[in-house]
């Protein structure tokens, strides 16, 4: 069960840190900044505390489509599902490498991710 507060951990965290990087940078933090943020924080708090990678990553999914979903409906769809593939990404390059590793190509995916998203929203 310690998922759970690992999700919520990270999810907290990132909430913070998002927030005041957005008002310092403005969006392009939003791009290039925070998914290497959030990334960092997920798999981290994982290996910290043993919690499992792709249920703390659906956590943090379902914590930012739950703030998605009063703006876009979609969006929120989309938050839990590209976090849970973020995870899968992550697990995946994680046993095949290192956690280092895994975090910066995920981060590097999840900053395509948000560029793309960003350019389809405008």
């Amino acid at each position: 069960m310690n998922f759970i507060f690992t999700g919520l951990l990270a999810s907290f965290l990132a909430f913070i840190s998002n927030r005041y990087l957005v008002s310092r940078i403005g969006n392009q933090a939003i791009v290039y900044i925070i998914p290497i943020l959030e990334e960092s924080l997920k798999t981290v708090s994982c290996y910290i505390f043993g919690a499992n990678l792709i249920l703390v990553h659906l956590i943090f999914g379902i914590i930012e489509g739950i703030f998605d979903y009063f703006n876009n409906k979609i969006a929120a769809l989309l938050a839990v599902l590209s976090h849970l593939l973020f995870a899968y990404i992550t697990l995946t390059l994680w046993n095949l490498s290192n956690i280092v590793l895994a975090i910066l190509i995920t981060s590097l995916i999840h900053i395509g991710w948000n560029y793309l998203i960003g350019r389809l929203m405008l």
